[in-house]
């Protein structure tokens, strides 16, 4: 005989059978120890009126090679000992941003925390095979909005959902990824160093069991999780067929907020976000668009000119030719007319001096805050540090 939460474990972990058919047979019958004690003829009637039979006979199917009593309480017992717990719809913490959802997953398998519902959270999303530009874009939004306390909820996937995790990371903040797959499976691989930080700085959900491989159709399917949990949706590079603009689509259908950046016109990794913008998305600007737009208090960093930083005649011609696009060396010797090796000197001493970024050997970047971290570097190319001062101001004011 099954536990009560055990029956539970049961019922979340029919994943083959839709969410929706799943709550369709949770409101007709009293608890998930009934759903699985149901006879055919009950569940023909529960569910014939809405779908056909064809569909009827494969749920039934489907339930019926699960009802392995021994098999399901191992496999309660394995995730119990994963470190993972299940948080059913009906549980006081479950979030409330799912439960308005048609679809609402019946629980959900977490692996540390839940997201806090008093406090706001964002959604970065995005191209899995970003640009450099857009790669950095998403970390420093998500440290910027981790900074203050704002929840980052991204898909833990390779490209700008890993990089806005890592941003909220590095600022000590909140982040949760919403995974297509069981909460212990990391995927990708890559991933698996920021998987385990995301786990103990937040938290990993899904609404797949334990062991559940990554299969292409959890993927769109855990963007109305992604967007549910959230205040709003920033994308931030995407094609037009990126999934991405999917979780836009169903967070607008939520009545969420949706962000997205500039990119240039004809560029593959923008044509989605452009055409966003075009359909009346909000337009990111800069960083601090969307504190502003919650009237967050942030801190103001001042520039001190008495500080500076000189750079050669040489360095400063190289140092203005870089911009937030990779550029080879190669390539800088032809904008600069400059020697190669002079182009290399400049290029070790603008990273020595924190001013630029190799991510690829031999391909560099300008390491600029948008911001006032370093300032304008013209002329005689003085670049200002930050203060260490700083006074409150309203997210108006930004």
């Amino acid at each position: 005989m099954l536990k009560e939460e055990e029956y539970w474990f049961w019922y979340c972990s029919l994943t083959q059978v839709g969410p929706a058919v799943r709550n369709q047979l949770r409101k007709r019958f009293e608890s998930p120890a009934a759903i699985y004690n149901i006879k055919k003829e009950e569940m023909e009637r529960a569910l014939l009126p809405f779908h056909s039979s064809n569909a009827v006979e494969r749920v039934w199917k489907q339930m019926g090679s699960s009802r392995e009593e021994e098999k399901i309480h191992r496999d309660f017992e394995r995730m119990k000992q994963l470190g993972i717990r299940l948080v059913t719809a009906e549980a006081p913490d479950f979030p409330n941003g799912l439960l308005t959802l048609p679809d609402c997953p019946p629980g959900l398998f977490v692996k540390g925390e839940l997201p806090d519902g008093e406090k706001p959270a964002a959604a970065i999303v995005g191209s899995r095979e970003c640009s450099y530009y857009g790669r950095n874009t998403a970390r420093e939004l998500g440290k910027t909005l981790a900074g203050a306390e704002v929840q980052v909820i991204s898909g833990l996937a390779r490209g700008i959902d890993a990089a806005g995790h890592e941003g909220a990371l590095e600022a000590g903040g909140k982040t949760f990824g919403i995974l297509g797959c069981g909460p212990d499976v990391v995927y990708p691989r890559e991933n698996q160093f920021l998987y385990e930080q995301v786990a103990k700085a937040g938290g990993l959900l899904s609404e797949y069991p334990p062991g559940t491989r990554p299969e292409g159709w959890h993927f769109p399917a855990r963007n109305r999780i992604i967007s549910g949990l959230s205040d709003c949706i920033v994308v931030v590079e995407a094609g037009v067929k990126s999934g991405s603009l999917i979780t836009a689509s169903m967070a607008l259908e939520q009545g969420k907020d949706i962000w997205a950046v500039p990119g240039r016109m004809g560029d593959f990794l923008s044509r989605g976000t452009n055409r966003l913008l075009r359909d009346g998305a909000m337009p990111l600007t800069a960083f601090e668009d969307i504190l502003g737009s919650w009237n967050f208090v942030k801190k103001r960093l001042r520039i001190y000119k008495k500080t500076r930083l000189s750079l050669d005649k040489n360095t400063e011609k190289v140092y203005s030719y870089l911009d937030s696009d990779l550029k080879s060396e190669e390539q800088l010797c032809i904008e600069s007319g400059l020697d190669g090796g002079i182009v290399a000197a400049s290029l070790v001493e603008l990273e020595l001096e924190g001013l630029a970024v190799q991510p690829f050997r031999h391909y560099y970047a300008a390491k600029r805050d948008k911001g006032e971290q370093y300032g304008e570097v013209s002329g005689d190319c003085r670049v200002p540090c930050k203060g260490k001062d700083h006074k409150k101001i309203s997210g108006a004011e930004l």
